[in-house]
């Protein structure tokens, strides 16, 4: 499964779940989807939010704090990169 997270700052971050696997990524608005990087954090986020993630119907659904709080992670991780 796939599905973007959200759009944040021409940023787009999504989730990709393959079984247990679950990995998450960031790329810029504008550029094609193979452009993106891994921001995936050594500790995943737990189930609730995971969870958040599956059931959000878009991009520009609200989020709870503890969501935001990740993406903001990601973020970080995306400016690393």
């Amino acid at each position: 499964m796939r599905k973007f997270i959200a759009l944040e700052k021409n940023v787009y971050y999504s989730f990709e779940q393959e079984g247990d696997k679950v990995n998450f990524y960031a790329h810029k608005k504008g550029t094609g989807y193979d452009t993106r990087k891994d921001v995936t954090p050594e500790v995943l986020p737990n189930k609730v939010i995971i969870n958040e993630i599956i059931r959000r119907p878009t991009v520009s659904t609200s989020m709870s704090k503890e969501l935001q709080a990740f993406v903001s992670e990601l973020a970080k991780r995306f400016e690393k990169a």
